[in-house]
């Protein structure tokens, strides 16, 4: 099983996309109004979109890597239909792009843009902590904390998709306490950029990101420390950055050893011959 179908195995979304499959294939077969049948249609490119963005923001797709509309809608359980239109809609807001020969691959990352994402990320999501902190319980310290366990199990196993997919449930989960209603959505539309170029900083032999941040934000969430929380969630994000624009090969397609070593992983490149 490759590390895309186990991560939409894995989603507690996955159940639900079939469900709804099912459900229109059913709908149309009865002869159903289209209105009814447009609305199972429209479930199911939600479901396939939110699919998709956590793929995206987990590190299940690199800068660069063809998106094949056929192997996607294989592994989804539905027809390229609903796929093709949120691919769409993805080239539209830069997330993916139109190669010259007409694919669709995941955009590459430039230095300039990475930067200024990870500027943004910082403002956005350090102001998320602190508002999370201000609205903290003790069942979100239990979960967080639970949610670090498991992080630091993985990058004990070496298991990079996971610590990438806990890493994203521990961030959202604490931005969710915030209560605001513009924050997580800007915040995801970051990291649908971010996501796939993060791979690379946890590649290293010695893994550059050890999650010691979640720890600092727990504790300063445990003490209603706002401020703390902040700069704890703007370290964690500067710490893996810096560890990438030092290592700035990694922004050249395909040349970087790092780079390289994740594009073989996910079949996108060759191998090169042995000096």
């Amino acid at each position: 099983m490759d590390a895309l179908t186990r991560a939409f195995r894995e989603s507690a979304d996955f159940p639900s996309i079939q469900a709804v499959h099912g459900a229109a294939s059913t709908t149309q077969g009865a002869g159903r109004s289209s209105g009814e049948a447009g609305r199972q249609r429209g479930e199911l490119q939600m479901q396939v979109a939110r699919l998709l963005r956590v793929a995206l923001m987990t590190g299940q797709f690199v800068p660069g890597q063809t998106l094949s509309l056929r192997q996607l809608a294989h592994k989804l359980g539905t027809s390229p239909m609903p796929v093709r239109g949120v691919l769409g809609q993805m080239i539209a807001s830069g997330v993916l792009e139109t190669q010259p020969n007409g694919s669709v691959a995941v955009a590459r990352m430039t230095e300039a843009r990475f930067v200024e994402l990870t500027r943004v990320r910082k403002a956005l999501e350090g102001m998320a902590a602190e508002m999370a902190c201000r609205n903290a319980t003790p069942k979100l310290v239990t979960t967080l904390e639970k949610i670090n366990a498991r992080v630091h199990r993985s990058i004990a196993s070496r298991d990079i998709l996971a610590c990438l997919r806990l890493n994203q449930s521990f961030h959202f989960t604490l931005y969710s306490a915030s209560a605001s209603e513009i924050l997580p959505s800007l915040i995801e539309s970051l990291w649908l950029r971010a996501g796939p170029f993060m791979y690379f900083s946890l590649t290293a032999p010695s893994t550059p990101w050890d999650a010691t941040g979640h720890a600092t934000v727990i504790d300063c969430l445990r003490k209603g420390n706002a401020r703390g929380t902040r700069m704890a969630i703007e370290r964690d994000i500067a710490g893996s950055a810096t560890w990438l624009l030092k290592h700035s090969d990694a922004f050249r397609d395909g040349k970087d050893p790092v780079a390289g070593r994740v594009r073989r992983a996910t079949g996108t490149v060759r191998r090169p011959a042995r000096r």
